[in-house]
């Protein structure tokens, strides 16, 4: 049922719940799992500032997280591939969901604020919206 499964992941607490959600279905189901990292470039960019550098700065932080779920997923036995890439993070977990045919996308739940909600945007309700295929939320 669900054997290609994106999971939006970036190393917080949320996004390893999701993780370990999107494994425990691909372990079920004998699935697969991509964590796509999606760093999101400044709303601002500084002059001279390229994306390539937005990415760059994230890579330290990202190489550790993606440690974690590789250990994970090895512990489990599935077949983990890990990614990184600058752009809206809803836009492109639905964009990649729907030109790569995932049949599920696993997102945590940040715990906004219905203020941070209103001024930041929540990126599960746009993925719930769009996507082109099921999407699970884990609180």
């Amino acid at each position: 049922m669900f054997r290609k499964i994106l999971v939006g992941y970036d190393g917080s607490e949320p996004a390893k719940k999701a993780l370990m959600a999107a494994l425990e279905l691909a372990q079920a189901f004998r699935g697969e799992v991509l964590a796509l990292a999606v760093v999101r470039p400044p709303e601002f960019a500084e002059l001279g500032m390229e994306l390539e550098g937005v990415l760059e700065e994230a890579k330290g932080p990202l190489a550790e997280a993606f440690r974690f779920a590789q250990r994970e997923a090895a512990r489990r036995g599935v077949v983990l591939r890990t990614r990184s890439q600058v752009g809206h993070p809803a836009e492109t977990l639905i964009r990649v969901a729907g030109e790569e045919g995932y049949d599920l996308i696993v997102l945590g739940r940040r715990g906004l604020t219905p203020v941070q909600r209103w001024m930041l945007g929540s990126v599960s309700e746009r993925v719930l919206r769009y996507a082109p295929s099921a999407v699970m939320v884990v609180h």
